[in-house]
């Protein structure tokens, strides 16, 4: 957990580094508002990449899969995210956009495809490999965005550099460690991949509504308001991603225990629910509190003392970024225990409220709308999702205490007799 903690936090500090250098060596906010569109597309469609497979891989306790098969079916996923994401990119943004949103997808593939090797570096606790490749994509991606930005002002080739440093992490590193546990060269059998996407489908689907969240508001935000107006949102929203980030280094070491507990001790697993939620709610709260006091500082001294006059956007995005990694906590236990239909359920009802409040939201508190539209959507979603882990885990209690009974009536030198 730490050296995954500590991985994360530097590519993440990195990647938010990159959102300041775009706004501090260029004029306006038109590039900023540019990545980011082209981070909501990624964020819309990185679910077909990414189907899912790392959590279903990690909490295979089965074997259900190899990890060969794993990588197979994630390269075939990764090669139609592209396909999708350029398609959607061309219906709904504007062509001049086209190219750094392409770029900016391959970047985002091939660390998705990374991810399929972190999941074998997981399974044999060996998260210090993780680790260790979050720091150099980091770190890597930063120094080369801000050098070929600085020189060239170009966003195109800036994100060009991102995708070829990520390339090479992916060859000269991952590969070969994740190749020392087991074999992941990449094998398809075409007939159980194909069932076995069928399958996870709705898992998919239900991430992609759940990205739509936010992804519908921020373009409509756009749209409206012109793109520095995103620009400025996620700008000023960018902090916040650490309480997202925080809550997911949380929790995702742990799926693999909670689905073994959610197997074998239930009363175990409640029990990790509560510290873990606990635990997401305390950095939450602490995060609230320092960008309370901090935040106009930061800003600041991150995109100059303009961009201060909107702190207010601040806490709103904060709320929004806490209920949002509760959201995915609670559909990532829904995985353990294989309810699909309690994944897709909970995004339907998230994505459905967007539909019914994001014009609303953002006319009527501009910038901020995006946010309280995140908020009220993702409640919601949370809501349903614990019904169904109730209901769940329930069927399972009674079906324990069924077979208990049987036991001990097998048991019984009555029945023997």
């Amino acid at each position: 957990m730490l050296w995954n903690s500590i991985g994360s936090i530097t590519r993440l500090g990195c990647n938010y580094l990159i959102t300041i250098i775009v706004v501090r060596l260029s004029t306006g906010y038109d590039a900023a508002g540019v990545l980011a569109l082209a981070m909501s597309v990624n964020n819309l469609v990185a679910p077909f990449a990414d189907f899912r497979l790392r959590t279903v891989h990690v909490t295979d306790v089965r074997g259900e899969h190899s990890a060969s098969e794993y990588m197979g079916m994630r390269l075939l996923c990764t090669a139609l995210c592209f396909v999708v994401g350029s398609i959607y990119a061309v219906i709904t943004c504007a062509l001049d956009a086209f190219p750094s949103i392409a770029l900016y997808l391959l970047a985002s593939l091939a660390a998705n495809i990374i991810e399929g090797l972190h999941a074998v570096d997981q399974r044999h606790n060996r998260m210090d490999y993780i680790g260790i490749s979050y720091i150099m994509q980091g770190i890597s991606n930063l120094l080369l965005f801000s050098v070929v930005f600085g020189v060239t002002g170009s966003l195109e080739l800036s994100l060009l550099s991102m995708f070829i440093a990520t390339s090479l992490i992916l060859l000269l590193f991952d590969i070969p460690h994740a190749g020392r546990l087991e074999i992941v060269r990449p094998a398809l059998k075409l007939h159980d991949a194909i069932a076995t996407l069928v399958g996870l489908s709705p898992l998919v689907m239900a991430q992609v509504l759940s990205s739509g969240v936010l992804t519908i508001p921020r373009q409509y935000l756009s749209s409206s308001m012109g793109a520095a107006a995103l620009g400025i949102y996620a700008s000023v929203a960018s902090p916040a991603a650490v309480v997202q980030m925080g809550a997911s280094y949380i929790y995702s070491p742990l799926l693999g225990s909670f689905a073994k507990d959610f197997r074998d001790d239930l009363s175990a697993a409640f029990r990790l629910l509560a510290k873990t939620s606990a635990a997401v709610a305390a950095v939450g709260a602490g995060c609230a509190l320092l960008l309370l006091l901090l935040g106009d500082w930061v800003l600041a001294l991150f995109f100059g003392s303009d961009i201060v006059q909107y702190s207010y956007l601040l806490q709103p995005a904060v709320l929004c970024t806490l209920i949002t990694a509760y959201t995915w906590f609670m559909n990532d236990l829904l995985l353990t225990l294989r309810d699909y239909r309690a994944c897709f359920t909970g995004s339907a009802v998230s994505i459905v409220a967007t539909l019914i409040c994001f014009k609303f939201m953002v006319d009527t508190f501009g910038m901020n709308g995006v946010s309280w539209t995140g908020v009220f959507s993702y409640a919601l979603s949370v809501v349903t999702l614990f019904i169904f882990l109730f209901h769940d885990t329930s069927g399972k209690k009674q079906a324990r205490g069924k077979n208990q009974r049987e036991n001990d009536t097998s048991r019984s030198p009555c029945v023997r007799q």
